[in-house]
């Protein structure tokens, strides 16, 4: 019995140290679990975080990636305009929208010429033109002294392609009237190409006659062609051609037209190429005509054939689309010829109308100096059967211009001298002839970006009277015995 209670007391006191040990152990143990169990947690949640940190970068650039393809598939979708899908742009000259497979092409271009014109004119008040003559042509003069203006001189836009096939091409080209803001077509041309160097055409364009008119008014050297190209030019035309590079250094134009200025609202300042019936009265048996551009008269020829080539003696004939030169071009030499002959209406009871036209023309560009020379004549046959208007007539004229790139700039002087031999064509009311006719003109490109951006001045200076008014030149008919007059020119040119 005594045994046993010595156990039980001596169990108890072993239970009782051991839980007061174990009671002293706990919170040194806790304290080291529990820090190792905050750092675990630290460790998680710092892992945690760069995990989902990394997920919402990929998220954000699976997002991205997303949001890119859907604003490319949005343009692929703006830009083809077909279900088969098309190609937009710039080449480099132009706009251009065109099919996948090449098939539809459609290239658009245009041109903005912003002018202001100064006209310094002596006129004499006692005009000779109030009765009418026995022979000639009156010349109606203004008494008017200067005239001065600013005006859109030209604003075109041209589409230009193929359909189907790259060989069957068209070009309509839209101009806005300098005076009246009326919009027409000026150019319409559809053709189709033979072979690798003949191409048929038709529609109404330039005949192939003056290479001064053949070149684009955007690539003159002058604000405006000259004077005597306006009066030899057949200008537009409406008819069919044909294209023929005969080799690498000779090209062929030839046409079969309506006559001289039968395109839409073409007119010239020449009375002789714009003459009929309904343009005339016969006063005392002989014919007046006024020296006022006139339209067309659809019924004045039965047919016109224009015929050109063009022969390159050395350069490139991307030369010979202007009259300037670049420092350091190579050197392009280039001579072309041209004829016109017209047929009158059969039985025009004033004019028989018919005429031929001739020219011979060469240029010679290098190294920033460029050189141009051009001679034309004229004969008209005012003969008729049932009445006899006047004799038959020559006109000649002349026209020499050159210029110079200056090195390391962006300027280009010139000057411009053209003549016209009018042989007594254009006379007064008293029968006075008017004579020969010069003028020089002195001027200045400022190449802002080549043709696309250019500024010209010039100064237009008639040494002799000018027998006929041309609005685009400035230049207003005087009386046989007035003073020279002077125009000043200027104006911005911007192509697109």
């Amino acid at each position: 019995m005594r045994n046993r209670l010595l156990l039980a007391i001596g169990g108890s006191l072993l239970v009782g140290i051991a839980g007061v040990v174990y009671a002293d152990a706990t919170p040194s143990s806790e304290v080291s679990l529990r820090a190792e169990m905050a750092a675990l947690r630290a460790e998680l949640n710092q892992l945690k975080v760069q995990q989902d940190g990394a997920y919402l970068k990929q998220r954000r650039a699976e997002e991205f990636k997303a949001m890119v393809q859907d604003v490319m598939s949005d343009a692929d979708t703006r830009a083809s305009l077909l279900e088969s899908g098309m190609t937009a742009g710039h080449n480099g000259e132009n706009f251009f929208l065109a099919s996948d497979d090449g098939g539809f092409r459609v290239e658009i271009s245009g041109q903005v010429q912003i002018r202001h014109i100064s006209n310094f004119q002596d006129t004499d008040d006692d005009t000779d033109g109030a009765t009418a003559p026995t022979t000639g042509i009156v010349v109606t003069t203004d008494e008017d002294d200067s005239e001065r203006g600013f005006e859109v001189h030209r604003a075109k836009i041209q589409f230009a392609g193929h359909i189907a096939d790259p060989r069957l091409n068209y070009a309509i080209r839209l101009a806005v009237g300098h005076d009246d803001n009326d919009v027409s077509a000026d150019r319409i041309v559809v053709s189709y190409a033979l072979s690798d160097n003949l191409t048929l055409w038709g529609g109404e364009d330039k005949g192939p006659l003056l290479r001064e008119e053949l070149t684009s008014s955007a690539h003159q050297l002058a604000v405006e062609r000259t004077l005597i190209n306006e009066i030899f030019t057949v200008d537009y035309q409406q008819g069919v051609g044909l294209k023929w590079d005969a080799d690498e250094s000779l090209k062929v134009q030839a046409m079969i037209s309506d006559g001289s200025h039968s395109g839409d609202g073409a007119t010239s300042p020449n009375p002789l190429t714009q003459g009929g019936a309904s343009q005339a009265g016969v006063v005392g048996g002989a014919v007046a005509l006024s020296n006022t551009s006139k339209a067309y008269d659809e019924d004045r020829s039965d047919i016109a054939i224009t015929a050109r080539a063009d022969m390159k003696l050395e350069g490139a004939w991307s030369q010979q689309d202007d009259f300037t030169a670049g420092v350091g071009e190579d050197t392009a030499i280039f001579i072309g010829v041209g004829i016109h002959y017209e047929v009158g209406e059969t039985g025009d009871s004033a004019f028989n109308n018919n005429f031929v036209s001739w020219t011979v023309d060469g240029s010679i560009e290098s190294e920033g100096w460029n050189f141009y020379l051009a001679v034309m004549g004229m004969h008209t046959g005012l003969e008729d059967d049932a009445v006899i208007v006047g004799d038959d007539q020559d006109l000649f004229g002349m026209i020499v211009q050159g210029g110079y790139r200056i090195p390391d700039t962006q300027w280009e002087p010139f000057v411009r001298w053209e003549f016209l031999d009018s042989d007594d064509v254009f006379t007064t009311a008293t029968d006075v002839p008017y004579g020969d006719t010069s003028i020089m003109t002195f001027g200045v490109n400022r190449y802002l970006h080549g043709h696309d951006a250019k500024l010209t001045f010039d100064v237009v200076w008639a040494l002799d009277p000018s027998p006929l008014t041309d609005a685009g030149t400035g230049i207003q008919a005087d009386d046989h015995n007035d003073d020279e007059q002077v125009v000043i020119r200027a104006q911005f040119q911007l192509l697109f």
